[in-house]
């Protein structure tokens, strides 16, 4: 009789709504030197590349050194790598039917399509990839799919069959000063047959951070000046203009 009750009067009394959301919107920031920030599970440590993986990696350890760095030419790191982009803030913006992200850190820009609205059917593989969201609860839940491979084999390489499952969660937290501070984890699992032998696992948090505005950020700047250099061109200089 008991358990019946429950089940006639869960939306009331036994349980959450079942379409309960949490909104994440806000300026945020990586919270990974906060002494305060909550403690999640380690992430894994070394990566398990299967045998023909490993050997890729071997080869690409001993050939390419850190000026090869995609991230020195401006190529985007995406997903699983940006998980939340240290040392750049993040801004959040979520709607009824979407959470907008942009990244101050390359400029990168993700789109989490939430289930229940209409969405267009992915395209083509992209560095942050095609995500659809539900709620379980006050848990923000991610399938992300269709991500375009990263075979750089120092920071966590994807081929475009992976997939990826987030778990986003908000967390108060009272510091030593008394002040409630809110905090935004991210549990993460890569699965990617083709080059591990079981998921990854990385975490992150970022702190809730409304005075770090997204700044411009453009990388490509540099290799441009250089470019211009290397052919003994300079740009006008305006500070000659009366």
């Amino acid at each position: 009789m008991i358990k019946k009750l429950c089940t006639l009067m869960a939306f009331f009394f036994c349980s959450a709504p079942i379409n309960a959301q949490v909104d994440f919107s806000g300026l945020w920031f990586p919270a990974s030197f906060d002494p305060n920030a909550p403690r999640l599970q380690p992430g894994t440590g070394e990566l398990p590349f299967n045998e023909a993986a490993q050997q890729m990696h071997d080869e690409y350890v001993a050939s390419f050194d850190s000026s090869d760095e995609p991230g020195g030419f401006c190529v985007k790191p995406g997903l699983p790598r940006s998980i939340w982009g240290a040392p750049f803030p993040v801004e959040i913006v979520q709607t009824e039917g979407f959470i907008n992200l942009l990244w101050e850190g390359y400029f990168q820009y993700r789109k989490v399509y939430l289930e229940g609205h209409p969405r267009p059917e992915p395209i083509l593989p992209t560095r942050m990839g095609y995500s659809v969201g539900h709620f379980e609860g006050d848990t923000l839940v991610i399938e992300t799919s269709f991500l375009r491979e990263y075979p750089y084999m120092r920071r966590i390489p994807n081929t475009d069959t992976a997939t990826i499952v987030e778990r986003w969660n908000l967390e108060t937290i009272t510091n030593d000063d008394g002040e409630e501070v809110k905090y935004l984890t991210n549990e993460m699992v890569l699965t990617d047959e083709r080059l591990y032998t079981e998921p990854v696992r990385i975490a992150g948090t970022l702190r809730y951070s409304p005075d770090t505005p997204i700044l411009e950020y453009s990388c490509s700047e540099q290799i441009y000046d250089q470019h211009l250099n290397d052919k003994g061109l300079q740009p006008p200089d305006f500070s000659t203009l009366d």
